[in-house]
């Protein structure tokens, strides 16, 4: 019999940390976290073409479709705001990926609607998270979400597509409602302004 090991998880600590990884139509994307805190996963991307949007939970304008679909663009589905335990105690959201053929770039967020809409100061420190991507090639990598900065919207990392290879990098920002409004491609659709 061959003798068969596991790719280890990587791990990317620092602020501006990258990481390759490869995948071929299947990617999940899920944050964890162990607080009572309703924090919702949304991925952000802009087109190769210039053209931005989202895949997000549809309670934020009502709407199925901003949950997305993998049999077309964006190739990525939402599996829903429902908080579901799970091994741990852990709260989880997920996205999973089958193509980011189109896509440029892709921002992993994580948003405390609650503290947001309450306009409370709050961190990701006590929410003891992270984001964990896998992908069917075998790659395992994890960012935390531990920053100590108040704000109401963590991006947490991005994804760059770099003619079909792709990279994680560590981004960790922790920022206002207006300051992911201004940076982040595609955040402004679930906004008012």
């Amino acid at each position: 019999m061959a003798e068969v090991t596991l790719k280890k998880k990587i791990t990317l600590r620092k602020k501006q940390e990258e990481c390759a990884f490869t995948f071929s139509g299947k990617l999940k994307v899920k944050l964890l976290w162990n607080s009572p805190t309703d924090l919702d996963l949304c991925i952000f991307f802009k087109k190769k073409d210039g053209e931005v949007g989202g895949v997000f939970s549809n309670e934020y304008r009502g709407r199925k479709s901003d949950l997305g679909a993998l049999d077309k663009f964006p190739f990525m589905l939402h599996l829903g705001d429902n908080k579901e335990p799970s091994e741990g105690g852990e709260e989880t959201e997920q996205i999973n990926v089958a193509s980011l053929d189109e896509i440029e770039s892709a921002y992993v967020c994580i948003i405390n609607y609650n503290a947001a809409i309450e306009q409370l100061d709050i961190t990701y420190a006590d929410e003891g998270g992270r984001v964990e991507l896998q992908s069917d090639s075998g790659d395992y990598l994890e960012v935390l979400a531990d920053a100590k900065e108040t704000g109401h919207v963590y991006c947490v990392c991005s994804i760059k597509n770099n003619g079909g290879s792709y990279a994680l990098k560590n981004e960790s920002r922790v920022m206002d409602l207006g300051t992911a409004f201004d940076e982040i491609p595609g955040f402004a659709i679930i906004c008012n302004d």
